[in-house]
């Protein structure tokens, strides 16, 4: 996923020249909420935690759970 640079952005890197220090990889997984939970109970970090979003594609609104690690 490419996203423009905005302050609430998935940055998981200080925004300075040279860019490309952080990559955002989006994986589609079924159980997102066993997921997270595995992720939590084994203390990852979490740079963001999970919450819904809603998505506007071809004049539907899509809604999708997601977390940042």
């Amino acid at each position: 996923m490419f996203e423009e640079m905005h302050e609430d952005g998935w940055n998981v890197a200080q925004m300075e020249y040279p860019f490309g220090r952080g990559v955002n990889f989006s994986i589609e997984a079924d159980h997102i909420e066993q997921i997270y939970q595995r992720v939590v109970r084994n203390q990852y970090p979490i740079f963001r935690p999970m919450m819904t979003s809603k998505y506007e594609s071809n004049g539907k609104y899509l809604e999708q759970k997601e977390f940042l690690v």
